[in-house]
This record gives C-alpha cells, structure tokens and sequence, in this order.
C-alpha cells in the first residue's frame, strides 16, 4: 500500500529541535520549568503552531476515542509571558480529570521563544459526535482564537498499547505508542524502577537505607512519587528531593543502563518479625521524539515488594538507642556565685534515631540541684546515611559554696556493626562556687530604705487624737459609674442571652450567614491550593448535615441539584476542588497568582451558590 503521508512527516521531523540528554540532569519534583507535559500519543491531531509572536494553539491526542478513554487536549501559548489557564469546566460533554503545565525555552538562529502547554486529560460522558469548541483568550488587547474539534466517541476503549515486538523480552521491556513520523515504528522503552535496602534482617530500632533507583535508557524528565510514603511497622525519614540527579551507568545483563537515585528514605522497624514495604507507583514523564509538540509521554512504573527480617535486640541492649553516636558534656564557666544558675551543654551526635534519643541527666546530689533539660535535634542527610544532633542544656543551681564537682556522666547505645553495647562517658566537671546561700526569708523586692523599725515611726500620732480620714466606699465619685456601667453589663448580658442567642441567633438566615462568612474567612487564609478542598468540604458538611464520611463529590453534587443549583456553577465548583485534591500529591504547584485568581473565582462562585441555597 503506497505511503501518501512521508513528505509531511519528514519535513516536520526536519524542523524539530534535537532533543538528547537530561537537561540539567533529571528533575524528580517535576518542576513545571523543566518538565513538558503535553503529552500527544498515537494518532494526535496537533494545530499548527503560528511561528510568529504571540500565537495561542490548540491540539488532541486522537479524533476517535472510546467511552472509557481519556483524550488529551493541549493549548500552547507561544511567547506570551506568564499565560493564565484557561477553564475548560463549562464543558458539558466531558469532564475535566486532571490539568498540567509546562513551559518550555527554544533557540532557534539566535531568536528565543518560550513556549507554555496546559494539557487537559477529558473523559467524555456520553457517546456520539462531540464537539470541543474553540477557546479565545485576551492578551495585550489582542484576542486569540483556537480552533474547534470534534471528536467521535464510541462504547468501550480504543485508545490501547501496541504490542509488544515480537523479540524476547527482557525484564525492563515494554512497547510504546507507536510515532506517525517514523515510518509507524513502534518505540522501545526500557525503564524500570528497583527498590533497594541496605539489609534484609535488621534489629529493632537499627536504621536501614531504603532507596529507590531507576534504570533507563530513554530520556525521562520528570519522576513524581503516586504512592504514600508511610510504610506499617517503621518509623520512616525520607530525604529531600533534589532538583537534579547525577545519574551513574551500571552494565545489566550486557546493556548499559543509566542509573537515577529518585527517592531515599532511612526506616527505623518498630516492629519485630518478617515486616513487608509494599510497591511504590510512580509515574514518569517520557520524552517524546516523535511528538511535534515535544512533549513527554506518561508512563507508570513500580517498585517490586521488599520484605525484611526483624530481630530484637540482644538483653544487654534492651531500650538502648542503637546505631553509633559521640557523646559530650561540658560546661562554659570555671567560677559561679552560688545564687546562680549554670547550664551544662550536651552534644549526641551520630546516625541513627536522633529524634528519640533521650538525653542521660547528671545525678542530683547534696551540693548540685539539676533541673529539666532544653533539648533541640537537627538532622543532616548524607549521602548514605541519616545523620543528627541532639543538644540539650541543662541547669544547675549549686547548695553549696566551695569546689563543686560534677561527676561523669554516661551514655551508652548499641553498635550494630561491631554487635556490642558501647558506653560514652563525659569527664568530670569542676566549678569554684562562693558567695552565700540567700535564704527565702530574707529576700525582698523592697530597697533597704524602705524597712521601718517599729516604734519609731508613728511619733506623730501620739500628739492628740486621731481624726477620722476615711470615706465611705459608696459616697466615692467612681462608686455611681462603676455600679452603673455593671448594670449595663449585666442587662446587655440578659439581652443576648434571652433574645439574640434564643431567637436571632438561632434563625436559619444568620446561621447561613455565619456558616458563609467563616467559610469565606477560611479562604482568605489560604496559602496553598491544597487547602481548598477541606475548605469546602468543612462549609458543604456545615451547610448540608453531611457528616465527614459522606462529603463526596457526588454526594455535594448531588444535593446542590437538589437545591435547584445550574449544572454549570456545579462543575465549575466541583473543578476547583478537584484541582486542590490534585495539588496534594502533585509535586507541581500553581503560582500566587494563579491561586489567588482560583480564590477569587471560588468566594465569587460560594456567593452565588450561597445565595441560591437560602
């Protein structure tokens, strides 16, 4: 069958940019500089990008998908500065999963363009000729157009993988969508994802180095983490994300590999026993070489399960912190007055489970009070182990004048690598005390001046008789005010109580109100745009009766349509606090202004739902 599509697809291959090698190495956050995420698979129907200035685009995965399917619809903003996104939640034929951003910076003949794509993941929700119709935007007085689509869809799903080549297979093996512009040749990716622990039996309480390595031959510009990172029966330290990684090549079988470390946690086993660390999913954002739009593909990898042997301790180490540690203790002052009070520091320093050290006190004894201890940990992340430091200063007050000693005091943990309980002992401590112990009794907050002797300091008495000085408390200028302002009190007291709080208060109208005003003063504390979604669903929960186990979409759905609330404000709302669930485990945020915009769009859209509810 003769190929009539060749001429085209070579031309636009010819005006694609190379793309080769991790630029800056990989970025594992997904920082929406570096990760472009308008993915395009097999049979995308891209729009022309206008090469000139300021140009606003559409495209789509595919023309024909199946109910079940998810069609990808990306908008490219060309070289127009900090684009907002566009909100495509008045769509009533599909439905708006998930959004993504990516920008993007070309050099072509020494001219820059930045290029910026939200892809739109729609799931349709009835079969049939659908149309998407175009999107304007405004930008500097000038409105851009996109252009309109219509997609067919079916029953079922469509849009599947191609099969696998018919070569056998290795371990990393997996057949992608196949690229219209190399001769329909179906793309091999090869990555894969590992989960790797230090040791496979450990003791309770000993720190072990989960990490997560991604073996590839492709490029990948963005790995983000699906699962939860909380694994039963550990107490877990995940290490900071880099924003780049330097990856290592390892020989697998005969084929070289690129190696990425994207994820490192030290786990501390609470538990004894065989104990599992079940898979993690990630998804990586797969360049795509085929894709005129130089997008990335997703791809969803997991790590296999791991399984580790616990034992307890040996009896000698019972409630020792295990790991390897230094220890010290000293105090910065030679001589003190014996109404002072000195503070010892102490160092523990180590890898290990910092944070549950507790430090070893000094003894109390018949010339030194000690009393509770400050404490403070910090932790560093080396390369390959947890690191940490525990200071605590302690105070003492001396009983005492006189050469006050200190005794040592000691600190002892368990080494696991040398299989013994190692004890740290800090040298003895030495202070010249002096002065004398002021007693209780004797202590005043008045100045010596002011002590008077009896007997000399009422002479002026025994001259004649007293005469009466004193007035009556209720014949005083502020007695009237002061009984006058009580009364108030008390009556405006009876006012709320009798009539505000029984009667006012309790109405439907100002309880709406009220339930609106806090829900509003919640959002305008927001700083993120995770924080929408428990916003709303605390007001649907106060506003409806809906307990916390029953605020779902469709549940919140479902009662504004019976309230009488259009299907448009609906969606629009329900978008929104989609996008905050979404936010959560995403690691690509949206910018203050971009939130701020979603705010003012949410108060504007409570309100008039608020309104329709009373």
């Amino acid at each position: 069958m003769k190929r009539t599509g060749r001429p085209l697809c070579l031309l636009l291959l010819l005006l694609a940019p190379a793309q080769a090698g991790l630029r800056g190495g990989m970025d594992p956050g997904g920082a929406a500089a570096s990760v472009t995420a308008g993915v395009l698979p097999q049979g995308a129907v891209p729009a022309d990008e206008d090469r000139s200035p300021a140009s606003v685009t559409a495209g789509i995965s595919a023309d024909k998908i199946g109910l079940e399917d998810t069609l990808v619809y990306t908008m490219s903003f060309r070289d127009i500065d900090n684009p907002s996104q566009p909100d495509l939640s008045h769509l009533d034929d599909f439905r708006v999963l998930q959004t993504s951003r990516s920008t993007e910076f070309q050099l072509r003949n020494g001219a820059g363009t930045s290029v910026t794509r939200f892809a739109y993941y729609l799931m349709p929700t009835r079969t049939g000729r659908l149309d998407l119709p175009a999107v304007r935007y405004l930008h500097q007085g000038r409105e851009y157009r996109t252009q309109a689509f219509v997609i067919e869809v079916v029953q079922g799903r469509l849009l599947a993988g191609a099969s696998p080549r018919p070569a056998p297979p290795s371990f990393f093996d997996d057949d992608f969508f196949s690229s219209p512009f190399r001769d329909r040749q179906p793309q091999k990716v090869d990555s894969t994802l590992r989960a790797v622990l230090s040791k496979t039996t450990c003791l309770r309480g000993e720190p072990l180095l989960f990490r997560v390595l991604l073996y590839t031959r492709d490029r990948i510009e963005a790995v983000n983490m699906l699962s939860g990172a909380s694994f039963a029966g550990f107490w877990q330290e995940w290490f900071p994300v880099p924003r780049s990684i330097t990856p290592r090549s390892e020989n697998v079988n005969g084929v070289a590999y690129q190696v990425y470390e994207v994820r490192k946690a030290t786990l501390f086993a609470s538990e004894t026993g065989t104990l599992s660390i079940p898979a993690l999913e990630f998804e990586l954002q797969l360049a795509d070489p085929a894709s005129p739009f130089f997008g990335t593909q997703p791809l969803r990898r997991s790590t296999q399960e791991v399984r580790v042997t616990v034992n307890d301790p040996p009896p000698a180490a019972a409630g020792l912190p295990i790991g390897r540690f230094s220890f010290s203790l000293d105090c910065p002052r030679e001589k003190a007055d014996i109404n002072e009070i000195v503070t010892l520091r102490m160092e523990i320093r180590g890898s290990g489970n910092v944070k549950a050290l507790i430090p070893p006190l000094p003894p109390q004894s018949a010339q030194v009070q000690v009393y509770p201890p400050k404490v403070t940990h910090e932790t560093s992340f080396s390369p390959s182990a947890l690191a940490g430091t525990l200071r605590a200063d302690i105070p003492v007050a001396f009983k005492t004048a006189g050469v006050v000693e200190i005794p040592p005091v000691e600190f002892r943990y368990y080494d696991p690598a040398r299989g013994a309980v190692v004890g740290l002992r800090s040298e003895p401590l030495q202070i010249t005390v002096s002065g004398e112990k002021t007693s209780v009794a004797s202590a005043s907050t008045l100045p010596g001046s002011a002590i008077v002797r009896r007997g000399e300091d009422i002479d002026f008495i025994k001259v004649g008789p007293l005469r009466d000085r004193s007035r009556p408390l209720h014949r005083r200028p502020w007695y009237a005010a002061l009984v006058t302002l009580l009364f108030a009190a008390n009556l405006l007291v009876l006012l709320k109580t009798a009539v505000w709080d029984r009667h006012v208060a309790a109405s439907r109208l100002v309880k709406n109100r009220r339930i609106l005003a806090l829900a509003l003063g919640r959002l305008a504390r927001v700083r993120s745009g995770e924080e929408i979604a428990p916003t709303l669903e605390r007001y649907f929960q106060e506003k409806s009766g809906l307990g916390p186990a029953e605020t779902s979409d469709e549940r919140i759905a479902a009662w504004l349509r019976r309230k009488g609330i259009e299907r448009e404000r609906i969606d629009k709302l329900l978008f929104l606090k989609g996008q905050s669930d979404l936010a959560r485990f995403s690691q690509l945020k949206k910018s203050a202004l971009e939130l701020q915009r979603d705010l003012g769009d949410l108060r504007k859209l409570l309100k008039e739902i608020d309104g329709k509810l009373k």
